[in-house]
């Protein structure tokens, strides 16, 4: 499964269809965040699977646990391949979402990628081994703390990444950023791209050259 999963951050359905057109042949999954969702949720998620791509629904869910339980089982009948829930739920709310039978993966977000503070590495990783003891298949969090995470929480937990730039790109709100080679090369399972690619003026250049950088190093 290819490596970057693009972010469908617009909102407006025709628009969301074009770039997946475009993107098609470099990308597997698509992101659908909450300015999608809202738009045209069901539409653009049927529209994905229907072309045989797959749909990491990211609403990072934050609720009391019986609500996300809930929603989680909405997710699963939307048939996506992964969602994510907010790590600082707590215990009782990451078990709530696990315990739907034959979930999508979820993956809990750490911490915020524009978040800046000097004891973000131990709260990631604290998070990190929280989501793994309740279950869930991995964690988002920023490429700085990549390796610390597969270290304590082994190579087959789940690492997503954004705040993925390209080096002439600007940070915009990320703080804790990196190449997207960097991610691959400390061992990130996806890394998670958007306004890098969206705002170019060629999708599909800009996907080859990543994946040509990648292969070469």
């Amino acid at each position: 499964m290819k490596k970057i999963i693009l972010a469908l951050d617009v909102d407006n359905v025709d628009k969301a269809k074009q770039i997946i057109r475009e993107t098609y042949h470099f990308i597997d999954i698509y992101k659908v965040g909450p300015i999608l969702f809202i738009q045209c949720g069901k539409e653009i998620i049927e529209f994905i699977n229907g072309i045989g791509k797959k749909v990491f629904l990211d609403l990072k869910l934050y609720d009391i646990p019986m609500t996300v339980q809930r929603a989680v089982e909405s997710a699963q009948k939307l048939d996506i391949f992964s969602l994510t829930v907010h790590s600082s739920g707590g215990k009782k709310m990451l078990q709530a979402a696990t315990s739907v039978y034959n979930h999508p993966k979820i993956w809990a977000v750490s911490v915020l990628t524009s978040t800046r503070t000097r004891t973000t590495p131990a709260t990631v990783i604290k998070r990190a081994l929280l989501a793994k003891s309740c279950g869930l298949d991995g964690v988002i969090s920023s490429p700085l703390e990549i390796d610390l995470i597969k270290k304590e929480c082994g190579k087959n937990f789940n690492v997503i990444t954004p705040g993925i730039r390209l080096n002439n790109n600007n940070h915009d709100d990320q703080i804790r950023v990196a190449t997207p080679l960097y991610a691959i090369n400390k061992g990130a399972d996806f890394i998670v791209m958007g306004r890098s690619i969206l705002n170019s003026k060629n999708y599909k250049m800009v996907l080859h050259n990543i994946y040509q950088t990648i292969q070469d190093n």
